[in-house]
């Protein structure tokens, strides 16, 4: 007997897997049906979107909000930007492995009081960045504490999402990932408090908005399955179980032997170093290259909104043509706008740039996910969601880090961005090498076949 089985081997137990979860489905009623016949029509997940939409909004409106402080704290301690782009990478890096701990936790024992969890400490974070006077406090409360906060409204909320969701999942994960519209209130916000405050007294304005997290923190409510009445019982609407759902599906290590996970892995690495430099280092280039801070912060309210309409248009397009494809063709329209971004000097090109960009780099993140139930089923969605957010966290910091370190070597962002552009190519290429899924036929249950491909 073999010691080893082969990858073919492991992928044909994976799609085993996903055949048995696809008609396990088939026999649950899935959790807008049963909400549905409970409360009349109205179905709660879509509270949970919204709610969570606004949530996220404002804890990443707060995290981009350092790209707006990023030259006045340079110019403050007289750190180069090599130095202080460190925190962002800290903060990634804390982001990715917190979060690969809150997807185990939300798994375990719910979501909500995970998210209500790291409300509490993004608050406390925010508001100790208006107090920063070394590098260490720099890094411990923006890169820790923020970046803790955070990932508990990350993985946690994206499961839950998940779980709730099979109808419109892509929809649904589109607008609940839509954080990145954020920016297009809090840049232009962050500058206002900037210049009539300063950036210690930015921050305290923003630690004050960050409270309305708590309040929406607490209309999360975690997924709950009906048992299957017992044989012979009268009564067959037995309640929810008090604990979260236990579905079917592969668990870590099973997901992690399939090649799968590591192309999509792969793929958001790519994805995140391409867009983070960006996030990070765009105000500054815009500056640099001649435009008004207010100007440079419209353009990334622009970039924002588009990024929100990308999310929405892939999801929907994932839906209906498979999330592979529309992955590869927002990875690689985000890649091929950089260029442009490099040699832009005027407000019309800058936003010209920030529409076509914000919507390719706004679509990918919610395919992920619907790939990864596609892929893996709902077992261990947030420990599975967990691992894939610590390698984004990866990307994201090793990002913002090369533009930093590479603006110090070279004196400007032109290597950073075209370094940017050739991993996001990567990306997009890697996405059209994935496996595509087994759909079942259209006559069982179509309702809640997963539409990907």
């Amino acid at each position: 007997m073999e010691k080893t089985r082969s990858m073919d081997q492991m992928e044909r137990e994976a799609e085993t897997v996903r055949a048995a979860h696809l008609k396990q489905m088939e026999k649950t009623p899935s959790m807008d049906q049963m909400e549905h016949g409970r409360t009349g029509g109205f179905f709660y997940g879509w509270v949970i979107v919204f709610a969570g939409l606004v949530l996220s909004l404002i804890m990443y409106g707060v995290i981009e909000a350092f790209g707006v402080m990023f030259k006045p704290i340079v110019a403050e301690f007289a750190w180069d930007r090599g130095t202080v782009s460190v925190a962002s990478m800290v903060n990634w890096l804390s982001f990715g492995v917190s979060g690969l701990l809150c997807g185990v936790l939300s798994d375990r024992f719910g979501s909500r009081w995970v998210i209500i969890g790291g409300g509490l400490i993004f608050i406390l974070g925010t508001f100790l960045m208006s107090q920063v006077e070394s590098l260490w406090q720099l890094y411990f409360f923006f890169g820790v504490l923020i970046a803790v906060g955070r990932s508990a409204a990350g993985v946690p909320l994206t499961a839950l999402v998940t779980k709730w969701f099979v109808r419109n999942q892509g929809l649904a994960l589109a607008i609940a990932q839509s954080q990145n519209v954020g920016s297009a209130v809090f840049a232009p916000l962050s500058v206002f408090l900037l210049s009539a405050y300063g950036w210690r007294g930015a921050y305290v304005g923003l630690g004050l908005i960050s409270l309305l997290v708590i309040p929406l923190a607490l209309l999360m409510r975690d997924y709950r399955i009906r048992q299957e009445p017992e044989p012979g019982r009268l009564d067959q609407t037995k309640p929810a179980s008090s604990g979260p759902a236990r579905l079917p599906g592969l668990s870590l290590g099973e997901a992690m032997r399939t090649r799968a996970f590591w192309t999509l892995n792969f793929m958001v690495i790519g994805c995140c170093v391409c867009h983070s430099c960006i996030l990070l280092h765009g105000v500054s280039h815009m500056t640099d290259a001649g435009l008004a801070a207010s100007v440079a912060a419209q353009v990334v309210a622009t970039m924002a909104i588009f990024g929100m309409v990308g999310k929405i248009a892939n999801g929907l397009l994932a839906d209906r043509i498979g999330a592979k494809w529309a992955m590869a063709g927002f990875l690689g329209l985000q890649a091929i706008m950089i260029p442009l971004f490099i040699e832009a000097q005027t407000a019309p090109t800058f936003y010209t740039w920030a529409v076509l960009f914000g919507l390719g780099y706004g679509g990918p993140m919610p395919v992920y996910a619907m790939l990864f139930r596609e892929y893996f089923g709902l077992r261990s969605i947030g420990t599975i969601l967990g691992v894939f957010f610590m390698v984004a966290s990866i990307g994201m910091g090793s990002g913002g880090l090369i533009g930093g370190m590479m603006h110090t070597s070279f004196g400007s962002y032109a290597m950073p961005f075209l370094t940017s552009t050739t991993t996001g190519m990567i990306a997009a290429i890697l996405a059209l090498t994935l496996p595509s899924p087994k759909r079942e036929a259209p006559a069982t249950a179509p309702e809640l076949a997963l539409q990907t491909s």
